[in-house]
């Protein structure tokens, strides 16, 4: 087993290396997160600094951040990256409910804060993890946590966030596709969902490295992870800390209008808006995103 995740890991270096610059270096550990699961955990940075702990989105990977990784943050940051259960490097339990519990997803945040003595850190959250966030807040609240910035992010603050409008000649049948435990059309919805991510086409190769890493969390996962509670509005005000929120105008997966409109029940929440941006802000603007995001840090630790 050892030897497998080692091998997981030659494969994420190698994975990292396409198409980017000098990576940075990040030292992996094993923590254990809620019920025992094992959650695949990078350091990295300037281990003085304060820290910044993110976390990716539905079927994704912490190579999601790549362009954070190779960047400067590290320079003045302690970055914390990780697979969520069920994905990438971690464990993948093939029970329904270990995907289901706000408690367990909220218990994985608290133990990379705990076991990897993070000091208050701000918690980037892309996507699907808006929802970790919160599960997050319901059981452990802000204490331990500095800010909170939300990128192409569902909270269900206000309720369920209705999806964008199609775009015209849009795959219908990609969410499906993720479910099914056929290889082949897995892939196909796979691939159609990484091409909605992005406003513009991803390069060949970053696109070839978004569709293996997404591959990588099996089907049973995605299923297990839907269906979740969709009603998180008697958290909005345990969210006292300050909040970004990260969103691009052409998001085909989260509604701009429907995520951005939590500033009306968050104290301190303020909306950078990206015109012309889908709904990975941070892969499609990195130098603009990382720049709002040191401001943002630095901010809140004031």
């Amino acid at each position: 087993m050892k030897r497998f995740w080692l091998l997981l890991r030659v494969l994420f270096t190698g994975i990292m290396s396409i198409g980017t610059a000098q990576s940075m270096d990040l030292t992996f550990t094993t923590v254990n997160g809620g019920g025992g699961v094992p959650l695949s955990v990078g350091h990295g940075g300037n281990s003085d600094g304060p820290d910044i702990l993110f976390i990716h989105g539905f079927s994704q990977s912490y190579l999601s951040w790549a362009e954070q990784i190779n960047s400067d943050l590290g320079d003045k940051y302690s970055i914390t990256v990780f697979d969520l259960r069920g994905h990438g490097a971690s464990g993948k339990p093939s029970d329904r409910e270990s995907y289901r519990s706000s408690q367990l997803w909220g218990d994985d945040i608290a133990a990379i804060i705990d076991q990897q003595e993070l000091d208050k850190p701000v918690l980037v959250g892309w996507s699907w993890a808006g929802f970790v966030i919160m599960n997050y807040v319901r059981h452990y609240g802000v204490n331990d946590i500095t800010g909170i910035n939300l990128v192409g992010a569902n909270t269900s603050l206000q309720g369920a966030v209705p999806p964008p409008p199609p775009k015209p000649g849009q795959n219908m049948e990609w969410f499906g596709e993720m479910m099914s435990p056929d290889i082949a059309v897995n892939l196909r919805g796979v691939t159609a969902f990484i091409d909605l991510v992005t406003a513009e086409p991803l390069a060949p190769d970053v696109r070839e490295k978004n569709i293996m890493f997404n591959m990588m969390t099996p089907f049973y996962v995605r299923r297990a992870m839907m269906g979740y509670p969709t009603d998180n509005s008697d958290l909005a005000d345990k969210v006292t800390v300050p909040v970004l929120i990260s969103h691009g105008t052409d998001d085909l997966i989260v509604s701009f209008d429907g995520a951005t409109a939590i500033t009306a029940v968050l104290p301190d929440a303020t909306v950078s808006t990206y015109d012309k941006i889908g709904h990975a802000p941070f892969m499609e603007d990195p130098d603009r995103f990382n720049r709002e995001l040191s401001a943002f840090v630095d901010r809140v630790i004031e």
